[in-house]
C-alpha cells in the first residue's frame, strides 16, 4: 500500500493539515508531534508525490536552463554544477540548446514560450550573443519568473548575472607571455564579433601591450568563430605572417588546437619554434602535444552559483529582490604550449 498523508495523520493521532505543515516546515506544530511524524515517514521511507506537491504549490518543481551548445569543452561542468545543486534541492532541469546557427531568433522564441507558459519556475540563461536590445524584445521581463544570466551582465535591466573576470585573466595571461618570455611580436585570433567574451579578452591582452611599452599597431588580428575548424581556416590567414611572429593568442583552446594542428603540418613546433596559447582550460587542454598554455574558466562554479541563486529567489522571493552580478575570478594556467 502507497503510504498517504491521511494514513500518515492516522497513523500519528493527528489531522492532515499537521502532517502537511511538518513536511512544508510551515507553520507550528509540537516537537513531540513532529518527531513522531518525521519517524513515521522515515520509517515507511515515504516520498511525496511530485505531482500533487506540484498543484498544492503552483510549481513544477522544474528549473529551465538554457545552452549554447552541449558539444563544446565546457557546457557539460556548468550542467554538472546546476543539476548538483537543483537535485539536492529536489528540483528538474529543463535544458534547452541554443542552434547558433540561422535559427537562433526561433530557438530563443521557443525558450521563452516555455518560460511564458511557466513549464518552470525559473531559468538559467546562458545565451552569450543575446544583447540588451534582443533581451528587450523578448520581453522576458513581462514574465515576472526568476531569472539569472551566465556571462552576460545584465543586471542593470533587472537580472542577476553570473560573470567571469575575462579582461584581468587575458592580462594575466599576456603579462606571462611579454614578462617571463619576452615576446613581442603576436598575433590575436578573436571569436565571433557578437561574442563580449571574446572583445574583454582581447582588450586585456591590449592593455597589457600598452604598459609594456609595446607598439599595439604591429599586433595582427584576425576572428574566426570559437571552433577547432575555425582555428584551423584562421590559420591560412596567419600563414604567409609566420616568420613575423612569435606568439598566437587565440581567444578560445578549441581555436588554439586547430592552429597547433595546422603548424604541426608544417613541422613548425609549437611551445618551441612559436608559442600558441588559448582560453577556457577545456577538459583536453592538459593532454594535447604540448600541453596547452589557457585560462581556467569557473563553469562548474558559474553553474552551482546559478542554481542557488535563481533556487532562492524562488523559495524567497520577498527576500532576493534586488538583481546582483558576481565577478567570478579566472585562473591562468601555465604549460609548456608558451614555450615553458
Amino acid at each position: 500500500m502507497k503510504l498517504t498523508i491521511s494514513y500518515i495523520a492516522k497513523l500519528a493521532g493527528v489531522s492532515k493539515a499537521t502532517v502537511s505543515r511538518v513536511l512544508n516546515g510551515t507553520g507550528y506544530v509540537s516537537e513531540e508531534t513532529r518527531r513522531k511524524i518525521l519517524e513515521i515517514v522515515k520509517k515507511y521511507d515515504y516520498t511525496p508525490d511530485s505531482k500533487a506537491v506540484s498543484l498544492s504549490k503552483k510549481r513544477t518543481y522544474t528549473v529551465g536552463l538554457v545552452l549554447p551548445s552541449t558539444s563544446g569543452p565546457f557546457y557539460g561542468e556548468v550542467l554538472r554544477g546546476v543539476e548538483e545543486v537543483l537535485s539536492q534541492n529536489r528540483y528538474f532541469t529543463l535544458l534547452m540548446v541554443l542552434d547558433s546557427g540561422k535559427h537562433i531568433s526561433k530557438t530563443r522564441e521557443r525558450y521563452v514560450a516555455a518560460l511564458k507558459e511557466k513549464r518552470v519556475d525559473g531559468a538559467i540563461i546562458f545565451d552569450p550573443t543575446l544583447n540588451p536590445e534582443q533581451l528587450k524584445k523578448l520581453k522576458i521581463h513581462s514574465l515576472n519568473l526568476p531569472i539569472v544570466f551566465l556571462l552576460r551582465d545584465f543586471h542593470d535591466l533587472g537580472f542577476d548575472s553570473i560573470m567571469v573576470d575575462n579582461r584581468s585573466a587575458s592580462a594575466d595571461l599576456t603579462r606571462h607571455l611579454v614578462k617571463v618570455h619576452g615576446y613581442k611580436k603576436f598575433a590575436f585570433v578573436k571569436g565571433p564579433k557578437e561574442s563580449e567574451d571574446s572583445e574583454e579578452r582581447f582588450r586585456g591582452f591590449m592593455g597589457v601591450l600598452k604598459e609594456s611599452g609595446l607598439n599595439v599597431d604591429d599586433v595582427l588580428v584576425f576572428s574566426s568563430d570559437f571552433t577547432y575548424e575555425g582555428g584551423r581556416r584562421i590559420f591560412q590567414e596567419i600563414r604567409p605572417h609566420l616568420r613575423s611572429l612569435e606568439a598566437i593568442y587565440c581567444a578560445n583552446d578549441e581555436m588554439a588546437l586547430g592552429v597547433i594542428e595546422e603548424l604541426k603540418g608544417l613541422n613548425v613546433r609549437p611551445g618551441k619554434d612559436i608559442a600558441v596559447v588559448g582560453f577556457d582550460d577545456a577538459f583536453w587542454a592538459q593532454h594535447i602535444d604540448p600541453p596547452l598554455t589557457t585560462v581556467h574558466q569557473p563553469m562548474y562554479e558559474c553553474g552551482k552559483i546559478a542554481a542557488d541563486r535563481v533556487l532562492n529567489r524562488i523559495e524567497n522571493p520577498d527576500t532576493f529582490k534586488n538583481p546582483v552580478k558576481i565577478l567570478l575570478k579566472a585562473e591562468l594556467v601555465v604549460r609548456k604550449s608558451c614555450g615553458c
